[in-house]
C-alpha cells in the first residue's frame, strides 16, 4: 500500500495548523536533541503528542458534556416524537420541532454540540499528520542534514535519470515529485528504507564520500527509536516482517483499547438513561466499528513511517487517560446537578402534597378559590370530573424527571462513598431517598388520590 508524502504543504486550510504544529514539534526537538541527541525524534513525537492531545483537551470536554447532556435527553425527546407519530401536516411538524428545541433551550444541549469540537479538531489532526510525515520540512536539525544529502545526490553526474528509474515506486506516493528541485529529492530521501538507502549509496559511489556519510549516520541517529532487537528507524515503513510488526501492532491494540472502553462508557450511561434500560441502537452497531478501527490502524501503521505509529501509540494512551479523568470529573458535576434537580423536584411533589391537602372534596377545586364551584357548574349535574384534578399527570412528569435524576447519581455514588465517614452517610441517604422515589412515590400518589376521590364521592353520596 502506497501513501501519500506532502513537502510542506500549500493547502490553505492545513497550512497555519501546520506551521504552529511544526513550530512546537521543532522546539522540542531542539530541546531534546540539545539534551541528548540520542532517540530524540522518538521522544519528540511522544512529547508533541501530549502537548497536542493537551491543547484539544477543552474541545473534547465539551465533546463530552455535551454528548451526556443529548444521552439524558434521549427518553424525553423520544416521548415527543412518540407524541407525534403518524402525523405529517405541517403544523404538527412545526409543534414537534418547538418542543424539541424548547427542550435543547431548557437544557442547555444542542445537537451540534458535539459536532463542533469535531469538525474544530479534524484541521488539527491532518496538520499533526502533515508534520510527522515531513520531519525535515518542519524540524530544522533534520531538515539540514537531508538538505546537505540531497544538495550532494543532485550534484553526481547522471543521478536524475537514475532516481527516476530506480525509485519509481516511492516516487508514485509523493505529491508533484519533480528530480530537478532539492525539496522533491529530499521527500525521496525521507522515504527511502535501509536497503533502498544503500542502493543509492553504491550506485551513485557516495559510500565513499566522507561528508554524506556524516550527515546520513547523523540522521540514522536522530531517526532510531528502542533498543536491542526492538530499534525501528520512525522515517522507515515497518512492513510486513520481523520485529518491526511491534510498532504497528501495538497500534492496531491501544487503539482497540480505548474504542472499547469509551463504548462501553457510552452504552452503561444509556442504559441508565434510558427508561428500560436498553441501550440505543446505534451503540450496539458500534462494536463493530471497535474491530474496524484497529484493524484499520494497523494497515496505515505498516504502510507508513514507523513515526506514525509511534504517534498513534503515544495518542491512544493520552488519550485513554485523559477520557478517564474527564469522566471521572463529569461525573462528579453531573453527580451535584442530579442532587440538585432532586431537592427541586422534592420541593415541588410537597406543594404538590399542599395543594391535595387544600383540595374542595365537593368540587376538587382548592378552597377559597374561584375553583370552589357547585358540582353541576362543574360538569351539568353528574359525578365529578376526574381530569379536573390535575394531580396524575404531574406525578408522571415528576416520576419522569426523577428517574431522570437518579442515572447520573447512581453512577457515581458508589466512588463518592469512599472518601469520608460524614459523606457516606450523606450519600447513602441521597441514593435511599431516590430509590424510594422512583420505586415507590408513584404509588403513593395514586393511593393518595384515588383517597381524594373516594372522600369527593363519599361526601357527594352522603348530600
Amino acid at each position: 500500500m502506497n501513501f501519500t508524502a506532502l513537502a510542506a504543504t500549500k493547502n490553505w486550510l492545513l497550512k497555519p495548523f501546520a506551521l504552529l504544529l511544526g513550530l512546537i514539534f521543532n522546539g522540542l526537538f531542539a530541546l531534546i536533541s540539545g539534551w541528548s541527541d540520542s532517540q530524540a525524534l522518538g521522544i519528540s513525537i511522544i512529547l508533541f503528542t501530549f502537548i497536542t492531545r493537551l491543547l484539544m483537551t477543552p474541545l473534547m470536554f465539551n465533546q463530552q458534556r455535551s454528548s451526556r447532556r443529548m444521552t439524558r435527553l434521549q427518553p424525553k425527546i423520544q416521548k415527543i416524537q412518540e407524541k407525534y407519530k403518524g402525523k405529517t401536516d405541517p403544523e404538527s411538524n412545526q409543534r414537534m420541532q418547538a418542543e424539541t428545541q424548547a427542550l435543547y433551550k431548557e437544557n442547555n444541549a444542542s445537537p451540534m454540540a458535539g459536532c463542533l469540537p469535531l469538525l474544530i479538531q479534524m484541521p488539527i489532526i491532518f496538520a499533526l499528520f502533515e508534520v510527522l510525515r515531513n520531519v525535515p520540512f518542519y524540524v530544522n536539525d533534520i531538515g539540514s542534514y537531508y538538505r546537505e544529502m540531497a544538495e550532494m545526490v543532485m550534484g553526481v553526474s547522471g543521478s536524475g535519470s537514475y532516481i527516476t528509474e530506480s525509485f519509481e515506486t516511492v516516487i508514485k506516493g509523493l505529491k508533484n515529485f519533480d528530480v530537478t528541485t532539492t525539496d522533491s529529492v529530499m521527500d525521496l530521501l525521507y522515504h527511502l528504507n535501509s536497503t533502498q538507502w544503500a542502493e543509492l549509496m553504491e550506485k551513485l559511489g557516495l559510500n565513499a564520500n566522507a561528508a554524506f556519510q556524516t550527515a546520513y549516520q547523523s540522521v540514522t541517529h536522530l531517526n532510531t527509536f528502542g533498543a536491542g532487537f526492538l530499534t525501528f528507524n520512525l522515517t522507515e515503513a515497518p512492513g510486513w516482517t520481523g520485529w518491526n510488526l511491534v510498532i504497528p501492532v501495538l497500534a492496531g491494540i491501544t487503539t482497540f483499547i480505548q474504542s472499547f472502553v469509551t463504548q462501553k462508557t457510552n452504552e452503561t450511561r444509556q442504559k441508565m438513561a434510558s427508561p428500560d434500560g436498553i441501550a440505543d441502537q446505534s451503540q450496539k452497531s458500534m462494536k463493530y466499528m471497535n474491530y474496524f478501527f484497529p484493524v484499520m490502524t494497523l494497515f496505515f501503521a505498516v504502510s507508513m513511517p514507523a513515526g506514525l505509529g509511534l504517534y498513534w501509540i503515544a495518542s491512544n494512551v493520552f488519550g485513554l487517560i485523559s477520557q478517564l479523568i474527564m469522566d471521572a470529573v463529569l461525573d462528579k458535576q453531573e453527580y451535584k446537578e442530579a442532587l440538585k434537580r432532586r431537592d427541586e423536584l422534592i420541593a415541588k411533589r410537597e406543594a404538590a402534597a399542599r395543594d391535595k391537602s387544600h383540595l374542595d372534596k365537593k368540587t376538587g377545586g382548592r378552597l377559597g378559590s374561584s375553583n370552589t364551584q357547585s358540582k353541576s357548574a362543574l360538569s351539568g349535574g353528574s359525578k365529578l370530573n376526574k381530569t379536573t384534578m390535575p394531580v396524575k399527570p404531574v406525578i408522571d412528569a415528576e416520576d419522569s424527571e426523577i428517574r431522570e435524576v437518579s442515572a447520573p447519581v447512581e453512577a457515581v455514588v458508589k466512588e463518592e462513598l469512599q472518601e469520608t465517614e460524614e459523606e457516606t452517610t450523606t450519600y447513602q441517604t441521597a441514593e435511599v431517598m431516590q430509590e424510594d422515589t422512583v420505586q415507590n412515590e408513584s404509588v403513593q400518589d395514586e393511593a393518595l388520590q384515588e383517597e381524594v376521590e373516594k372522600a369527593v364521592e363519599t361526601q357527594e353520596d352522603s348530600e
